[in-house]
């Protein structure tokens, strides 16, 4: 939740703790994925307040960051 808040991937709310559980899974699974994996995991959640970028930029500062192990 951290990585959303700090990378304003944080809109209306809604669509939020999809994204965030849709990342959960994803870094599970490959904890170092390319941006077309991000792409292919994202795909099923729609967010309808602003683009994509913010919510691929808190995905992907979680994996350069010690977030993962904040949440452990």
């Amino acid at each position: 939740m951290d990585a959303f808040v700090e990378n304003w991937a944080i809109q209306c709310g809604y669509c939020t703790p999809g994204f965030i559980m849709n990342g959960f899974a994803l870094l599970n699974e490959h904890p170092n994925p390319d941006s077309e994996t991000i792409n292919d995991w994202l795909s099923g959640n729609l967010c309808r307040c602003m683009g994509y970028a913010e919510i691929k930029a808190a995905i992907k500062s979680v994996m350069t960051s010690d977030h993962a192990e904040k949440s452990s």
